[in-house]
């Protein structure tokens, strides 16, 4: 099964799910960043993170960022920007992810987490202005942006993934033969520039690494979720 960090999200964002997030799932590995990128509207007078963080302090709820919807990756990652950086920011949340950009480009909302993939065209055409990488190390598709960490909140890392798992009970020796295969599909030439032309980073882990990175955002995003007070029937 090929699933995204959505998949540890839900475990609390719904009341109920037919399956356990951890027990019913043995990780097999990484295969690539679903990086976001902090991009505002060329209106809004900020070119780095720390000037929006002090706009944001010098006008508290009146900055308007837009998300995939309540509970959404990006509404996630901008709880913990706000409460990292100490701000507050007003969430505006539409039903999906080209939305979501549609209402930054408009001038609907000012600022968003949205990942590179879906605005590195209008950064590059300059209808967009990014500031900072969600991720802990920059994008290959926009070297010249800094991360939001380096770029003015210490420590801020949102690194929303795409994985592989197998049935829990799977042996050892099939999860590592799997994972040696993807892994070497990754470095593969051609593999590297599919993904590069869709504006995604390989990552490649051990299972045992997978393994650590799902209990860590599974505890984080139960936190962010707490934060958000985001629900889903």
């Amino acid at each position: 099964m090929v699933q995204s960090v959505t998949h540890v999200g839900n475990a609390h964002l719904y009341k109920k799910l037919p399956y356990d997030t951890l027990k019913d799932f043995a990780p097999v590995g990484m295969l690539t960043g679903q990086m976001a990128v902090l991009t505002v509207h060329p209106s809004l007078p900020v070119k780095t993170v720390k000037e929006f963080i002090a706009l944001a302090k010098a006008r508290p709820n009146e900055i308007l960022y837009s998300t995939a919807g309540n509970g959404s990756i990006p509404h996630l990652s901008m709880a913990l920007l706000g409460s990292m950086a100490g701000i507050q920011l007003v969430h505006v949340p539409y039903k999906g992810g080209g939305p979501q950009v549609i209402a930054l480009l408009a001038g609907e909302s000012q600022a968003s987490l949205a990942t590179v993939a879906s605005v590195i065209v209008h950064i590059k055409s300059g209808r967009l202005r990014a500031i900072g990488v969600s991720a802990a190390q920059r994008a290959n598709a926009l070297p010249d942006v800094p991360t939001i960490a380096e770029a003015g909140v210490p420590g801020y890392e949102m690194s929303p993934w795409i994985g592989v798992f197998a049935p829990a009970g799977t042996t050892k020796p099939v999860i590592e033969r799997l994972n040696s295969e993807i892994n070497k599909a990754l470095k593969l030439p051609d593999v590297a520039q599919s993904l590069s032309g869709q504006a995604l980073d390989p990552w490649t882990s051990t299972p045992e690494e997978f393994a650590a990175r799902l209990k860590t955002d599974y505890d984080k995003y139960a936190q962010l979720i707490k934060l958000t007070g985001a629900k889903i029937d």
